[in-house]
């Protein structure tokens, strides 16, 4: 599958899903979360969202809104 800013947009959501799993799984354990890990994590994906948004083509970007 090639790289295309669609894509990036679907693996970043891929990628929050599992974030949100893990996040749910480190509740029900009891344990502590690691929120410097998490931070990185989210500040990672946050630039790729940006990335990939502002490599959409201008109108499916408008149509995104």
């Amino acid at each position: 599958m090639s790289e295309t800013p669609q894509n990036r947009v679907h693996a970043v959501v891929c990628d929050l899903s599992a974030l949100s799993e893990i996040l749910d799984a480190l509740i029900t354990a009891s344990e502590p979360v690691p929120l410097e890990w998490m931070h990185k994590w989210v500040k990672r994906l946050h630039t790729e969202l940006d990335v990939a948004w502002l490599a959409l083509p201008d109108g499916l970007r408008e149509r995104a809104k």
